[in-house]
């Protein structure tokens, strides 16, 4: 079992100082990592620095057009990008979100699960010889009926593609269906876990925010799901630029390294490779 861990300025100098032992940087990490991957030549670059130290786990496929759920998806996907992408990252797998918009009301969902099949299956044929090709499970009501447990075993099972286990994810689905979180971690496709998502999260105001430091319904989340899944790559997706919830918590940038956030992302992958090791 690897582990990976969200790229950051944070990450990539405790990899130099040899203070965290990784497998993977995991990109991108945070939403200003993207702009660069707009430019291939800087960000290939960028690559072959940051993989001359660890190979990177790619998390979609920017800026090739990555929406499961697009109509056009097929017609639109750039093999050359893709392949590029996958070549200077050395990723080892790739993983998708199954929709990245809100789904029309005027639209039947089956049609929507349709589009998504359908398109899934045409990358995970073109990409049939890599360690995987996952699908990730949404977090909120926007994303309306791929929320639930059901409509996501039957979308893996459906498309022939491995599971992404995002465990905050799982936690918020699970407040919006009502349903108790272990018992909904229960109920999706752990089976097929090729890779697991594992950040912490604060419920307050009628609201969650992820992507903070791992909280102790987290880590025991990790170790019920490991129970009865053997995922490829366990990823710490830490980090936030915005405190939304004015909670106090150290925020990532891209310019400058903040030593507390440094601090929690050593704690945390200390924590989890002790975990995955047994």
């Amino acid at each position: 079992m690897k582990i990976a861990c969200n790229y950051s300025l944070e990450t990539e100098r405790l990899v130099d100082e040899k203070a965290i032992e990784i497998d993977y940087f995991k990109y991108p990490g945070m939403a200003f990592h993207t702009p660069i991957m707009e430019d291939l030549d800087a960000f290939e670059g960028f690559c072959g620095r940051l993989t001359a130290k660890r190979p990177m786990v790619l998390h979609g496929l920017y800026p090739a057009p990555h929406d499961l759920s697009s109509e056009t998806l097929q017609y639109d996907f750039d093999l050359v990008i893709a392949n590029r992408l996958i070549k200077m990252t050395k990723t080892p797998g790739l993983s998708f979100h199954p929709t990245l918009k809100q789904l029309a009301e005027d639209v039947p969902f089956e049609d929507t699960f349709a589009t998504i099949v359908h398109n899934a299956k045409f990358i995970k044929e073109k990409y049939a010889h890599m360690d995987y090709v996952a699908i990730e499970n949404l977090d909120g009501r926007r994303w309306g009926d791929l929320i639930k447990p059901d409509v996501i075993t039957r979308l893996v099972g459906e498309t022939g593609c491995d599971f992404l286990l995002n465990i905050s994810h799982a936690y918020c689905a699970s407040r919006w269906l009502g349903i108790p979180f272990f018992e909904y971690l229960q109920m999706l496709p752990l089976e097929k876990t090729a890779e697991i998502h594992i950040n912490g999260w604060i419920a307050a105001e009628g609201t969650v925010m992820c992507h903070i430091k791992i909280n102790e319904e987290g880590y025991c989340a990790l170790r019920e799901v490991l129970q009865h899944c053997e995922p490829k790559v366990v990823t710490v997706e830490y980090g936030r630029d915005v405190d939304r919830l004015g909670a106090g918590i150290p925020l990532l940038s891209e310019h400058s390294i903040n030593e507390e956030a440094k601090n929690e992302i050593a704690e945390q992958v200390y924590a989890i490779r002790r975990i995955c090791e047994g």
